[in-house]
């Protein structure tokens, strides 16, 4: 009877460590961040409206390149912050400053459209996550259940312990790999916000 008590007590501790919709309503959302789904370029770009530009960097020669290079998240702040001025001293050497408004504005544009993307890919795969994570809970709630009712040396009661022992074994792992994932949307979004400081602060 102790050693039943044991597993049920562990297995109730499992269950309790994995919240559900944390920070929100969402059940599937299991961060404390706040569930933001797509960001508003308002918030961080203080150039003209991007809305209707996200493909206008395609025809600006030289954009596709530099695009490319701060979308690299393996890249510093301070390459990426390299890579612009580059980018914005050949646009100052080539023309007209309206221009290179024009172009500067394009590659953020660009860039925060890829960058909201690659965020909400990222919040998709945390709820599918945090969804797995609930089917194995609900399975650790319908084994307990099932559990309390047996005799302690059942054959079946043997069984579901090994059961509720192997599901908490995955959700400890996972749990070790959610604060990983949740921190995703928020790397994104400090990106968008830098690189759309960066960029600004070269506009006329």
């Amino acid at each position: 009877m102790r050693h039943r008590s044991a597993v049920l007590a562990a297995a109730l501790l499992a269950l309790a460590s994995v919240p559900a919709g944390a920070a929100g309503s969402d059940p599937d959302w299991p961060c404390v961040q706040i569930l933001v789904p797509t960001l508003s370029s308002g918030q961080i770009w203080p150039g003209d409206p991007i809305e209707g530009k996200e493909g206008d960097w395609r025809d600006i020669p030289g954009t596709e390149p530099v695009l490319k290079q701060i979308l690299d998240r393996r890249l510093d702040p301070e390459q990426e912050q390299a890579a612009i001025d580059r980018f914005a001293d050949q646009l100052e050497a080539d023309g007209a400053a309206a221009d290179r408004n024009a172009a500067l504005t394009a590659l953020f544009a660009g860039a925060f459209e890829a960058l909201n993307r690659e965020r909400g890919q990222a919040i998709s795969a945390i709820k599918r996550y945090a969804h797995q994570q609930r089917v194995l809970l609900d399975g650790i709630d319908a084994a307990l259940t099932r559990l309390q009712a047996l005799p302690a040396d059942a054959p079946e009661a043997v069984a579901l312990r090994e059961e509720i022992a192997w599901r908490r074994r995955i959700l400890d792992e996972r749990r070790r790999n959610q604060t990983a994932l949740c921190e995703q949307p928020v790397q994104l979004e400090q990106k968008a916000g830098r690189i759309a400081r960066n960029i600004a602060a070269r506009l006329d």
